[in-house]
Order: C-alpha cells, then structure tokens, then sequence
C-alpha cells in the first residue's frame, strides 16, 4: 500500500527534523549559503515519461502542486536572505537556475539534505557531480520513504558521487575552524 504524499512527507521529516534543524543553525552560523529547494510538479511541468512512470508504479497524484502542503516548506523556515530554487525534476539541477546561482556565488561545494533520499537528494548530487561540483550527503538529515532505499542510495552515493557524513561530523568541522570564512564547506573560488 503507498501512503499518501501528506501522510508520506510527514513520516520522512520526523525522521529528520530535529539533525536538519540543528545543522541548519549551525551552517547558518558558520556563514554558508543556505539554498531551499522547492518541488513544483504542477501537470504543466511534467514531462510524460515522469508522468506514464507515476501511472505505472501507482504513485499519486498530483503531488507537489503549487501553494500545496506538499510544496511548502516544513519543520525549518527559511529566511529572506536565502534563495528559493523551483524544481519541476527530482533533480535540483534539471532546467533551474541552481546551477547559476552557485557559481554566481562562486560555490564548489555542495551539502545536500533533504527528502527522499533515493530519488531528490541523489539525483541532485549526482547531476552535480556531473558537472563538476564537491557533493556531500549529510546521511542524518535525509530519509527515504523505505529505510532499505535511504540506506542503498547512501551506500550508493558514497561508491560513486560523493562523501556521505553525519550531522555531527559537518557541526565538527566548523567548530574546529577558526572563521567563518575557513569553517565554510561551500568553497568559494577565486
């Protein structure tokens, strides 16, 4: 039986909420760009391979449709300095501006979180690290709809992409730095 996308998201994020909203601080303290990624998968945005693959695993729709539950942001709130980016993919990457906006802010390095593990979090590091980016998965902060899929893309991710670490281990990081500016994973170039 699938969960409805409310009642799944709601499951995903008590997994997650208190290490995302705990990392989310200490990032902002350290001076990294917080980026929120939203998900719009408004009919007009869907490709029909997206679609006729919802249709043929039984997923419901729609899900994710703008001024929804299911797109707005819960558990963390996102402040007025930090950008919004709308994605219509599971990848952040996929005909968005994130790409831009990273490198107009000169960022290399990438901490990702967010849900599901197995198919947003990955393929947005994945197309990132396609494209030339230092990705790292904060594993604790992330959650599939199955434990069996959050664990199988971690093992997977850190084979293939990128580092896959613990909030605790990115909280440690910047506490042994001396400023903001050497605590800061989100490399700036140049």
């Amino acid at each position: 039986m699938l969960a409805d996308s409310h009642e799944l998201l709601s499951t995903l994020e008590q997994k997650v909420s208190p290490t995302y909203a705990a990392l989310l601080v200490i990032d902002r303290e350290a001076g990294v760009l917080v980026i929120f990624i939203q998900a719009i998968y408004d009919p007009q945005y869907l490709l029909a391979p997206m679609c006729e693959r919802d249709l043929h695993v039984g997923a419901r729709m729609p899900r994710c449709l703008m001024g929804s539950w299911g797109a707005d942001f819960h558990v963390v709130a996102r402040r007025a300095n930090e950008p919004v980016v709308i994605k219509h993919r599971y990848s952040a990457f996929a005909n968005s501006e994130l790409d831009d906006l990273l490198k107009r802010h000169g960022i290399r390095n990438l901490l990702l979180a967010g849900v599901a593990t197995d198919t947003c979090a990955e393929s947005t590091g994945r197309d990132a690290y396609f494209i030339g980016y230092y990705v790292t998965l904060v594993a604790d902060c992330c959650a599939g709809a199955a434990e069996r899929d959050h664990r199988v893309a971690l093992e997977r991710f850190e084979h293939d992409y990128g580092a896959v670490v613990n909030s605790p281990d990115v909280i440690e990081a910047w506490q042994r730095s001396d400023t903001p500016t050497t605590r800061s994973l989100a490399t700036r170039t140049g």
